[in-house]
């Protein structure tokens, strides 16, 4: 019963991120709600079907679940974000009305739902359909990150759902194209910088972070983790950061300070993984410990996710096209990171690193 309603749960998360991203009438959202339904009504042994969010955990009737994957954890920040602790199901539910509910829970802006056989204690990903090309899955994550963006910079709000949607998109499009670097997207505008170079970083972080071996919810908050490494960034002015030229000697330092500034807001949000938090604050510190922010800790090493973040950071950066100077080639800047391994970066991961790029053919062996 258990698994049934596990199996429920991962259709659901699914059809809310695909709802979020397109609409209620998309195809993809009624096919995945279709297998919502299909499951829910094996699950009805009695009249109703309860599912509670308490204390950080999820009971379905008086059954806590106990397996807290990415969907169980994706549910349960919707529930928090709507302000619901309790959902209640009752036996003849329609398929209109499952997908009424899939709406609400993935909309930021219906505050109320009406239905004759769901009810909602108020209280208080972005899986795509197998037909999406890998770079459709890429682009539309990419706009979902810009908006969360747009959204904090404006509210200072930051919409985390939002963003494990896009790593469960990403996730999707690498499982569906083996050249990673086809996912990798170039910056079309100065202007979008930010938004395409973190999708970018959260996707090599993530190809990263497989080829060795992180699976689950360890996975997931390396992909996040990639995604708000720059959040910082927003704290600074716009005119340092979108300079097309070079930085003076105070504009540099005001840069430098977007890893404290990250830590600190990620620190204050509850639902924020611990992972990002470090990430966020060690990303340019280097293996060696020379980078910044300085620090009274130049003996501590960086944490494993931070010199994977690291790698992908760099790598992008010093790829893409920018106004004051042009991007290098693949080879060139591979060559720059062998030649500081052991200073800026983990020696093992740069090897990791070439290794998994030559499995996935994207270097010759």
């Amino acid at each position: 019963m258990v698994d049934n309603f596990s199996k429920f749960l991962s259709y659901m998360v699914s059809a809310m991120a695909q709802c979020s991203l397109y609409s209620k009438e998309h195809p993809a959202v009624a096919e995945i709600s279709e297998k919502a339904m299909n499951i829910l009504n094996e699950l009805f042994t009695d009249e109703t079907i309860g599912i509670t969010h308490l204390g950080g955990n999820l009971i379905f009737n008086d059954l806590p679940i106990t397996e807290k994957g990415i969907h169980t954890q994706n549910f349960i920040k919707r529930m928090k974000a709507k302000g619901i602790e309790k959902v209640i199901l009752k036996k003849g539910i329609s398929n209109e009305e499952l997908m009424s509910f899939i709406s609400y829970m993935a909309s930021k802006d219906e505050e109320t739902l009406n239905s004759e056989h769901i009810l909602v204690g108020i209280i208080q990903v972005k899986l795509r359909s197998a037909g999406d090309k890998p770079m459709e899955i890429m682009n539309a994550n990419i706009s979902r990150v810009k908006d969360v963006y747009q959204d904090f910079s404006r509210f200072k709000k930051l919409d985390t759902v939002g963003l494990e949607d896009a790593v469960l998109g990403f996730l999707s499009a690498i499982k569906s194209e083996a050249n990673v670097l086809r996912l990798v997207s170039p910056v079309k505008s100065f202007s979008e910088y930010t938004y395409v170079h973190t999708a970018n970083v959260a996707v090599l972080t993530l190809f990263q972070a497989e080829s060795l071996g992180m699976k689950g919810e360890n996975l997931h908050e390396a992909g996040l983790s990639g995604l708000l490494h720059d959040v910082g960034k927003m704290y600074i002015p716009k005119e340092v950061l979108d300079k097309p030229g070079k930085l003076d000697e105070a504009e540099w330092k005001e840069i430098k300070k977007h890893p404290v500034y990250g830590a600190m807001f990620l620190s204050s949000l509850p639902e924020a993984p611990r992972l990002s938090v470090i990430a966020a604050f060690e990303h340019h510190l280097k293996f060696d410990g020379n980078g910044y922010p300085d620090t009274k800790w130049r003996s501590r090493k960086q944490h494993i996710i931070s010199q994977i973040v690291a790698v992908s950071d760099f790598f992008d950066a010093v790829r893409a096209e920018r106004p004051y100077r042009r991007g290098l080639e693949l080879n060139a800047v591979l060559d720059i990171m062998k030649g500081s391994v052991g200073k800026d970066f983990n020696p093992l991961l740069i090897d990791n690193f070439i290794s998994a790029l030559k499995k996935a053919r994207v270097l010759q062996s």
